[in-house]
């Protein structure tokens, strides 16, 4: 230890926990490169759950006094304590949370503390700290998604016959009603949900135990822990234990695919606030200005959800790129995924928060809405359908309609204004009659369809929905 102190200061203390086998300690230039303890200290309260869980094991095979669990509990808990008042922890040459904890606990506890990391590894309480520190976020990222779901799915109960133009290749196509068109996102949504269910309980296996890759020659008995820790599952190879970072990958993929279905909402809001749409309208709490043009109102926060997601999409190119080319077990390489981790679910959880925000301040112009969901031919697949229903072939429907949509554009005339010869020259089968769908609530009304717009089915999508974010919910 001597020499490890003088190579790395003078004045401050060692917490190296590897210094046995060196005569000289680390450059100081190496050990600030591989220094992790600014990234993860964020895992500081589950690495002490981790270690009052050790400690049990390390009871249950007479390894440690029982009497010593309590002033072991203690020193965690109070560790604990001073992390969320947010007190300075770290010493200069902590390496990592793992060795700041182990230095700690044996100034404080002396033999006691030193005894605690008898068969464990950094490389298992790492993956256990991380596989802890996911299976929360998953469960937050779970909760707070599944919220949004509920404010569309309460949105939407108000806005069944709200019209709005439905739209391919950003032209608008059929009419839809509003609400029909935000549960299109909340069933992308509840998919996400079901994503961050399933990377909770990815996470949800204990790697302690597994100790550097091949396990302990100490009578540790795994399921102690795991039990401590609330895990639902032990590992069942030690080398995999160690080295496994698929449930990261689960949780950042999650997380990024919400971002870009957020991504997707908040473009449509940036969109429908322009003028040249006029659909919506933020309210000033929600809505930014121009340092020179003094008109100007801006949806920053759908623009910032929009591009942060081009950000969720280089986390999960990052992790994959990490882990790919790793040979079993553990590598360093590792110690970069937990930035990436953190930062995916970070965002997620800023952009589902603004999201939120954002809904609560649209207000939305229906009258223009409804304007556009009745112009640019949109009920031109109804009149073809109903030359369907009078024994037309489809095909043949088609070219008619689409001949009476360039007619009724060239002369400037709406369907409503079309004559009966008009609409006879086009097809005899077309009537007077399909006039009436120049309305497009009667287009609404009619397409009854499996998911369609009509509101009896949009009422059935609203249970549907409601239902899906129920049955992913934890606990």
């Amino acid at each position: 230890m001597g020499a490890l102190h003088q190579e790395v200061g003078e004045d401050e203390q060692v917490s190296i926990t590897w210094d046995g086998r060196f005569e000289r300690g680390p450059h100081p230039s190496m050990f600030a490169f591989t220094r992790s303890i600014d990234v993860d200290l964020r895992l500081l309260p589950y690495d002490l759950a981790a270690t009052k869980a050790h400690a049990r094991t390390l009871v249950a095979a007479g390894l440690i006094a029982r009497e010593d669990l309590s002033s072991i509990d203690a020193e965690c808990d109070e560790l604990a304590a001073r992390y969320e008042r947010g007190e300075p922890l770290a010493a200069a040459n902590d390496e990592d949370v793992h060795s700041l904890v182990e230095r700690i606990l044996t100034e404080r506890l002396g033999d006691t503390g030193a005894r605690i990391h008898a068969g464990r590894s950094r490389n298992d309480l790492v993956a256990t700290d991380l596989r802890l520190w996911c299976r929360d976020a998953s469960a937050g990222l779970l909760d707070a998604v599944t919220r949004l779901i509920e404010t569309i799915a309460t949105f939407a109960e108000g806005q069944i016959d709200t019209l709005v133009p439905g739209y391919t290749h950003l032209q608008r196509a059929q009419p839809v009603s509003i609400a029909f068109h935000f549960l299109a996102h909340g069933f992308a949504l509840s998919r996400d949900a079901a994503r961050f269910r399933s990377a909770y309980e990815a996470a949800d296996v204990s790697p302690l135990g597994a100790g550097a890759l091949a396990g302990t020659t100490l009578p540790l008995d795994a399921t102690v822990a795991a039990r401590e820790l609330g895990f639902g599952r032990v590992f069942d190879n030690a080398m995999d234990a160690v080295s496994d970072r698929d449930f990261a990958s689960d949780l950042v993929y999650a997380a990024s695919l919400c971002c870009l279905h957020l991504s997707r909402l908040a473009e449509e809001i940036v969109l429908w606030s322009s003028a040249e749409f006029g659909f919506v309208r933020l309210a000033d709490e929600w809505s930014t200005g121009s340092s020179m043009m003094p008109q100007k109102r801006n949806p920053d926060v759908a623009e910032l959800v929009r591009g942060r997601a081009a950000a969720s999409v280089g986390d999960v190119t990052a992790l994959l790129g990490l882990l790919k080319g790793l040979p079993l077990a553990y590598n360093r390489d590792l110690q970069e995924d937990k930035a990436i981790v953190f930062r995916a679910v970070d965002r997620a959880e800023a952009s589902i928060a603004a999201t939120l925000g954002l809904l609560g301040a649209i207000r939305f112009d229906k009258e223009a809405m409804a304007r556009a969901a009745a112009g640019a031919g949109s009920w031109a697949t109804d009149v073809t359908e109903r030359l369907v229903m009078r024994d037309v072939p489809f095909r043949h429907a088609h070219r008619a309609v689409g001949g009476l949509v360039a007619d009724l554009e060239r002369e400037s005339l709406t369907l409503t204004e079309a004559t009966d010869d008009s609409l006879g020259r086009h097809h005899p089968k077309l009537t007077g009659d399909d006039r009436a769908v120049a309305d497009p609530r009667t287009g609404l009304a009619a397409r009854t369809s499996h998911g369609g717009p009509a509101p009896a089915r949009v009422a059935e999508q609203i249970a549907a929905l409601r239902l899906a974010a129920k049955d992913v919910r934890l606990g």
